[in-house]
């Protein structure tokens, strides 16, 4: 008779095992189709663009902060670089304002 009571016991304890392992199923798939919805994977992947771009922000203004001289060089570098046909075109306009000028002075 202990036999059957054993037996019966695991069966019970399998039978246990069973529905929590079946809830715990229902519960993960619910989760997932939750997490799966168009509008979270949306919003999850929103969340860690800013993320990253706030890491990247914080970690420019650190190197900013650390290298104030070389941001400084790169800026003028790239300002000139941006403004070359605007000051190319200043003085080629104002030498040949002056090449006019010393012309009209020679003619008299």
């Amino acid at each position: 008779m202990t036999q059957k009571n054993d037996d019966i016991f695991k069966l019970r304890n399998l039978a246990i095992d069973k529905k929590e392992a079946r809830e715990n199923l229902k519960e993960d798939i619910s989760e997932t189709k939750e997490r799966l919805r168009p509008a979270n994977l949306i919003q999850e992947a929103k969340d860690k663009a800013l993320d990253r771009v706030q890491k990247t922000g914080e970690s420019a203004l650190q190197g900013v902060k650390d290298n104030p001289g070389k941001v400084a060089s790169v800026a003028a570098a790239a300002a000139l670089l941006a403004l070359r046909k605007p000051l190319t075109n200043y003085f080629t306009n104002r030498k040949a304002a002056n090449d006019g000028e010393n012309g009209a002075d020679s003619e008299e």
